[in-house]
């Protein structure tokens, strides 16, 4: 029996030897392509590069209210580039658009098709 025992040692052992000679053998570094290719004229940084090869699945979207802070600060911005006698209705209508759009619903499916009506599409 111990007989048996050495020769499957003895075995274990060759294979690995020969494990440790394979794993020396350099691993070559492989070149992959450019996940975006530019195909227009348009120079990107590099930043915008990066952020391109990061894929379809990565958001770059901002908080809502980052949006309604650019657009009633550019809307004030070009109110006051106005006369001064005409500001104060342009502002009036700036708030009650700003107050319709924030309040209207957006359509969360597709329109219906003609002639039925669905309670979750508005528009």
């Amino acid at each position: 029996m111990k007989t048996q025992y050495q020769n499957l040692n003895q075995k274990l052992d060759k294979l690995q030897r020969q494990a440790k000679k394979e794993n020396k053998i350099p691993h070559q570094h492989t070149q992959f392509h450019d996940r975006t290719v530019n195909l227009t004229n348009i120079e990107l940084t590099q930043e915008e590069t990066r952020l391109l090869n990061k894929g379809m699945q990565h958001s770059i979207e901002r908080p809502l209210n980052t949006y309604w802070t650019i657009l009633i600060t550019e809307t004030e911005q070009a109110i006051r580039k106005l006369h001064s006698k005409i500001q104060e209705p342009y502002r009036i209508l700036k708030l009650n658009s700003v107050a319709l759009v924030r309040t209207r619903n957006i359509p969360t499916e597709r329109p219906p098709p003609v002639g039925e009506v669905s309670a979750n599409f508005c528009g």
